[in-house]
């Protein structure tokens, strides 16, 4: 029997937002779980924050970030864990976009007995800031502020794809805007996308942590990623030397059905290889 997956979302997304594509592709004979992150989709409202602890800037100008914290990536990760024991499921192959591999990388870090492997998809590299162009600085800005009417969202939110999406990523955009809307009529919640953010900025530094980390770990990044920089997330081979680290050239910060197929192609090979790799361990621990 296959090992079950866990697919986790970024910032301000939700389980629907995956690409049919790649879910598709990956889920074979393989259960996929699925699931909106709190504060997003139709999951749990966290209401407003109650830490009022002042949290340092994501950015690289570490300027202050006075705003009050509902919660961290740490309280994220054991969403991870409580989900899968709700489900009772033991290990699980461990899918994290942008925010969710930061959520992966924790979740991996302080429970590895339940992550037979990790894949990351542009993500960081457990640094307290993330390394964008100016762009897309700016367009993360306005996506965690913007509260307007749907036509306006929709419109900003493809002008957000066409700076992530990178020159082999950009989608098809009639398919894209009907996508977009669908996800806005299931659940728009722009104060959960703030406390999202948040919660990044009140994680700090992780990578001692992602030293830690023993999984087998993929990391699949877009060479043009303008929101986190290629070099940032290259730092990953130094702290996780077990990491099989891809770059996909002309590719941005987005999941897309464009990309999906070589995403799903790497990320199936990886598995298939982690689990012939623990089978044979197994069957040689069991003969000696």
């Amino acid at each position: 029997m296959a090992i079950p997956a866990v697919m986790i979302q970024g910032l301000g997304m939700q389980a629907s937002d995956w690409p049919g594509t790649l879910i598709a592709a990956l889920a074979g004979d393989r259960r996929l779980i699925i699931f909106d992150n709190r504060d997003a989709g139709l999951s749990q409202l966290f209401g407003v924050a109650t830490d009022q602890t002042l949290v340092p800037s994501t950015f690289p100008d570490h300027r202050p970030w006075p705003h009050p914290v509902a919660y961290t990536l740490f309280d994220m990760a054991n969403d991870v864990v409580l989900l899968m024991n709700a489900l009772n499921i033991g290990r699980v192959h461990l899918v994290g976009f942008s925010m969710g591999g930061m959520i992966a990388q924790i979740t991996a870090a302080y429970h590895p007995s339940r992550v037979a492997s990790l894949v990351g998809l542009m993500t960081s590299a457990g640094q307290p800031w993330i390394d964008s162009t100016a762009a897309a600085d700016h367009m993360l800005r306005r996506s965690i502020l913007f509260e307007h009417d749907e036509e306006r969202l929709l419109e900003m939110w493809l002008e957000a794809e066409e700076i992530y999406a990178g020159p082999m990523s950009l989608p098809d955009w009639d398919t894209r805007r009907l996508a977009l809307a669908q996800s806005v009529a299931r659940a728009y919640r722009p104060a959960g996308i703030w406390r999202q953010a948040c919660a990044m900025r009140a994680s700090d530094d992780r990578q001692a942590l992602l030293r830690t980390v023993t999984a087998p770990s993929l990391m699949i990044h877009g060479e043009e990623d303008p929101v986190i920089a290629l070099r940032q997330a290259l730092e990953a081979r130094r702290l996780m030397p077990q990491t099989d680290f891809q770059v996909l050239g002309g590719t941005g910060h987005a999941l897309t059905e464009e990309n999906s197929t070589p995403l799903a192609a790497s990320i199936k090979s990886f598995w298939a290889e982690t689990e012939e790799s623990s089978a044979s361990k197994s069957s040689i621990g069991h003969l000696s």
